[in-house]
């Protein structure tokens, strides 16, 4: 079967982690506190379900682990870890031949969009690749982080095909790989290292490598 239409995770995907750890690490060293305990949070969020509106409980989990008012919490994550976060990527260049490989994959009339646990507009228009997503959403929007379900069910939805002629391509094998395919998708891993008995349809490293499996496959 075809396909039809990929998904892809930004963070470590589109780009190195390295090179962002590089450009916002003057961010994070200033707020190591606020660092750890978000990331404890995160890991958190996505161990267990709840109820409700996911950046309030998100702060309410935040306020909890740092003992500070709920509303300062919020404040915190607003400022320091989305809005100036993401103007870090002002610095970040995608990895090579991301771009070429998308729009190749564009002309032969492949849906594209961006699925991330971050806000994704801002950090699309810096990597210098919104205009070739037909659409971008972060997983918060549906009320979960990957692997739930949800956001992979949502796009999916967007998409407007089924779920086996999708591809979602994701460095983070737990929650990109394995939810993707726990929804039905088709998957390729970016690693170095494949994992043993990887579930991943396709494991590579360079995207001219991806582009070329996805038109193979099609043709």
């Amino acid at each position: 079967m075809k396909i039809k239409a990929v998904g892809f995770d930004i963070d470590g995907t589109l780009y190195s982690n390295l090179s962002m750890y590089i450009s916002s690490s003057a961010s994070f060293i200033g707020h190591p506190l606020l660092v750890f305990h978000f990331s404890k949070i995160r890991k958190e969020i996505r161990r267990t379900e709840h109820n409700g509106d996911f950046r309030e409980t998100q702060a309410k989990l935040l306020a909890y682990s740092m003992k500070i008012p709920q509303q300062k919490a919020a404040d915190l994550i607003e400022r320091y870890l989305y809005q100036k976060w993401e103007y870090s990527f002002k610095g970040v260049k995608p990895f090579k031949g991301v771009r070429p490989g998308l729009l190749s994959l564009k002309r032969e009339g492949i849906k594209l969009a961006a699925l991330s646990d971050f806000p994704v507009q801002r950090t699309l228009d810096f990597l210098g690749l919104s205009d070739l997503m037909d659409f971008a959403f972060s997983s918060e929007e549906t009320g979960y982080l990957k692997p739930h379900s949800a956001p992979f069910i949502n796009l999916v939805s967007k998409f407007g095909v089924s779920p086996d002629e999708i591809l979602y391509v994701g460095n983070n094998y737990k929650y990109d790989i394995l939810g993707a395919k726990n929804t039905g998708l088709r998957t390729a891993h970016l690693t170095r290292k494949p994992e043993p008995e990887s579930k991943a349809d396709f494991s590579f490293y360079s995207f001219l490598d991806l582009r070329d499996w996805i038109l193979t496959l099609n043709n």
